[in-house]
């Protein structure tokens, strides 16, 4: 039960540091956006790049933020019914409905690799500016993103099979992670 502990917790260490990581992107994406701004409005010479530049910054911010938004369960979740069941009900449900999210996850993951690996072995090139950067940078971190999630949805569904089979998480609170939802 301790290596498990260790490890659910190792994962929410991770999904908290690349999230913390992650989220400096923004002001990345704000200096990219106000020197395009100045360049075209005050200097009248737009960027090629600015564009394509920020899209793919948006993007990976968005796919990698996604680890840590999970890791705090804050997607959407419809819980008509769910808030109506007990702490070890809830975490029955959650085994059953986490067990096939990392079962789509992980054939996600698996497409996701081919996807990008395709993409290096090509040379993928973008076609939308003059500018033309690689493709293969960006489209690498679509399963590096899905392989962070997918480590994460792993560690919940640690969390809620000893929750519903009434398995002491004493030892996992101990050491700093939630067993609460």
């Amino acid at each position: 039960m301790l290596s498990v502990c260790h490890l659910v917790s190792w994962v929410d260490r991770l999904s908290e540091t690349v999230g913390k990581a992650i989220s400096w992107m923004c002001l990345a994406i704000i200096a990219v956006m106000l020197y395009e701004i100045a360049a075209r409005y005050f200097f009248n010479s737009p960027t090629s790049w600015a564009h394509e530049v920020t899209t793919m910054l948006y993007g990976t911010f968005c796919i990698i933020a996604g680890t840590y938004t999970h890791r705090y369960q804050g997607h959407v979740r419809s819980e008509a019914l769910y808030h109506l069941f007990s702490r070890r009900g809830k975490a029955i449900v959650d085994t059953l409905t986490g067990s096939l999210v990392l079962f789509v996850l992980i054939v996600f993951f698996v497409a996701s690799v081919d996807f990008a690996w395709d993409s290096w072995q090509r040379n993928e090139m973008s076609s939308r500016s003059t500018w033309a950067p690689p493709l293969y940078p960006f489209k690498t971190v679509l399963p590096v993103a899905v392989g962070l999630i997918t480590l994460q949805s792993a560690a919940h569904l640690l969390r809620d099979i000893c929750v519903a089979f009434n398995v002491s998480c004493d030892a996992c609170a101990d050491r700093g992670v939630e067993t609460e939802h």
